[in-house]
């Protein structure tokens, strides 16, 4: 997507001064928006609770370790596309025209399909930025809207706080949605001290069940000493579905997630399972689901003293 917003050079004129560069510095960047996980390593297997068979036995690989870094990377993988293309407009090109309070970054190159518009304005605490982007099919003027953000700058470049959204609904109209649907509201973001992040994602694709939708929620934090805290629930709005995952780890990997789930024709299964370090392998599972015949069930395995992590703390969060 970089080369799409390749502004002509005709179009680069330096405008807008202070608040030009005061505004690139203050976009929001994929290293500020970032979810982090256990391990920078993919699981293989698992990009939504559905897809966990049960196999939370002592000794071998924790399905929930996996579920917990396949959460963060379907998360960032899109997120830092996106924000990555965004600082390229803003760094890589000079804005096509500039006021006291705003600046506008529009056009694409000859062979690009779609014209495109970022527009950065002061926001009216008078500190922070807000900005939109657009586009439109060439040769039309009908620009589309697809996403928007307020950007609060912090003490250095690309450090600070704010929200964003992205609407792929409205970027499929443009043909530029790839297989995204929904509506992806990062409702927080910080990266001033410890990174927190809040995201609410609405009608996302579920990527193992062709044709359903789901409803999701992330809450993320850093802490200080390099572990991580992600609180994410699930519901499938096709099938009914709902799960909530409280998932904790140290900076050496090793972790805990605590469970609630309400798969369909279960009542409230809750379940708790501990992994240690790289390989990350099941020390400790338990479920109130004994029989292995459902995602979120099976046999007592491990003891809970090899946990990282005690006593259990389920998540609370339920995704509309």
């Amino acid at each position: 997507m970089r080369k799409l917003l390749a502004l002509p050079l005709v179009a680069a004129v330096a405008c807008g001064g202070g608040f030009k560069d005061d505004a690139r510095d203050a976009m929001p960047s994929k290293e500020a928006i970032s979810m982090g996980s256990p391990s920078s390593q993919q699981a293989s297997s698992t990009s939504s609770g559905d897809a966990i068979t049960q196999n939370s036995t002592a000794g071998q690989q924790s399905p929930f370790w996996g579920l917990t870094v396949g959460v963060a990377v379907v998360f960032n993988v899109p997120t830092a596309a996106f924000l990555d293309l965004l600082r390229h407009v803003v760094e890589d090109y000079e804005p096509t025209s500039c006021d006291a309070t705003s600046c506008t970054w529009q056009g694409s190159g000859p062979l690009d399909r779609l014209d495109y518009k970022l527009v950065v304005s002061r926001d009216g605490d008078g500190v922070s930025f807000d900005w939109s982007l657009s586009g439109a099919v060439k040769p039309g003027t009908t620009y589309v809207t697809f996403a928007t953000g307020v950007a609060k700058p912090g003490p250095q470049r690309h450090h600070g706080s704010g929200n964003f959204q992205i609407d792929f609904d409205k970027m499929a109209t443009l043909g530029i949605a790839g297989n995204a649907t929904g509506l992806m509201q990062v409702t927080s973001y910080s990266n001033v001290g410890p990174a927190q992040l809040g995201v609410t994602f609405l009608g996302a694709n579920d990527n193992d069940h062709a044709g359903q939708k789901n409803n999701v929620v992330y809450s993320y934090k850093n802490d200080t000493s390099g572990g991580g805290d992600v609180d994410f629930a699930m519901h499938n709005t096709t099938s009914g579905d709902r799960f909530a995952v409280h998932s904790r780890w140290k900076n050496d990997g090793r972790g805990r997630a605590d469970v609630t789930a309400l798969p369909t024709g279960y009542t409230s299964i809750s379940v708790s399972e501990c992994w240690g370090a790289a390989p990350f392998n099941v020390v400790y599972f338990t479920s109130t689901e004994k029989a292995a015949i459902a995602f979120w069930a099976g046999p007592d395995s491990g003891a809970e003293a090899q946990c990282a992590y005690s006593p259990a703390d389920p998540s609370e969060m339920t995704a509309p």
